[in-house]
């Protein structure tokens, strides 16, 4: 009898270590900042799925979604999501969820249910002012989308910060509330999706779009009196304008309302608006000429009692990456 022979237990144990060993060399290359070292990452990722590492198959799919390093492909998002959950993936299998707007256990059924129309496609615009412009939008997110989001960017929390001079932002105490950047890392197929509704919902490409944000505001936490379009006081910020164009609209999403105060204030417009729980508010911080509007400065008022979540979504004039 060969001693030596590997067991089946120690022979899937070592498959594991390797499929999860090329995941993590492929995510690494996918932020090592140059395209060649993107399609390697990629490479490496698909190698590692098909050696049925489920972290790779689940961040396969946030590259498909997104375009990293490749054309969007939103059915081959799907496939991969699909793919991590047969691997044994408890969050794809609830993002499958949410995205098929059901409950079940069958990857395969649950990608079958997904509606992509359905979930590009924003609830009507209700207008406020419309100079500047101002709409609410009733429902936009469906409370199982809020409480996604909440719980996808919430391990991403830190001190908020603001755009002074330059276009390096700085914690500053007119600002005290945390928010998080929903990198690659953090993004999912959901919240591409939910990109495209705000596009649609807005008329901007998705191009256009910052990277998105959860704001969160503890009781007693502000945003005070600010504005979002950047001014061009610097040379710096002024070659910013130029490559990608003035922020010229704001899309925030309301993720909750358990809580006292926190409304969204214009003091300039006699207006203050604090959605219910999915509702979203956008308007304008340009006028009709492009130029600054001072009218849109507005505050975020810190709640009296609870916490108080939102999605906000900047939106240039100008393409940040390819569309």
């Amino acid at each position: 009898m060969d001693e030596t022979r590997e067991s089946p237990g120690a022979s899937l144990g070592r498959a594991r270590e390797e499929s999860a060993a090329l995941a993590e060399q492929g995510r690494r290359l996918l932020v090592a900042g140059t395209s060649e070292a993107c399609l390697k990452g990629l490479a490496l990722l698909r190698e590692a799925a098909r050696r049925g590492s489920a972290d790779a198959a689940k961040l396969l799919s946030v590259c498909a979604a997104w375009g990293v390093a490749q054309p969007r492909d939103l059915n081959l998002a799907l496939s991969f999501l699909e793919s991590a959950a047969r691997l044994g993936s408890s969050s794809a299998l609830r993002e499958l969820r949410i995205l098929a707007r059901e409950q079940g256990d069958d990857p395969a059924a649950l990608r079958r249910r997904i509606d992509l129309q359905s979930w590009t496609t924003p609830t009507p615009a209700r207008p406020l002012l419309e100079r500047p412009r101002l709409a609410a939008f009733e429902r936009f997110l469906s409370p199982e989308e809020c409480d996604w989001l909440i719980e996808r960017g919430r391990p991403g929390l830190e001190r908020a910060r603001v755009y002074r001079q330059s276009s390096t932002p700085k914690t500053a105490e007119t600002r005290t509330n945390s928010e998080a950047d929903f990198t690659i890392f953090r993004a999912d197929v959901v919240l591409s999706l939910i990109r495209d509704r705000i596009a649609k919902a807005t008329g901007a490409p998705a191009s256009n779009f910052e990277i998105t944000k959860l704001l969160h505001y503890a009781p007693g936490e502000q945003f005070a009196l600010h504005a979002d379009f950047i001014e061009p006081r610097t040379p710096e910020l002024v070659r910013q304008i130029q490559m990608i164009g003035q922020r010229a609209l704001t899309f925030l999403v309301y993720l909750n309302d358990d809580y006292e105060g926190g409304a969204t204030h214009f003091p300039k417009l006699g207006l203050q608006h604090r959605g219910a729980r999915g509702d979203a508010l956008l308007f304008s911080n340009v006028d009709a000429a492009g130029a600054p509007d001072y009218d849109t400065l507005h505050a975020g008022l810190p709640p009296a009692r609870g916490e108080k979540w939102l999605l906000s979504q900047w939106i240039r004039t100008r393409a940040i990456m390819p569309g």
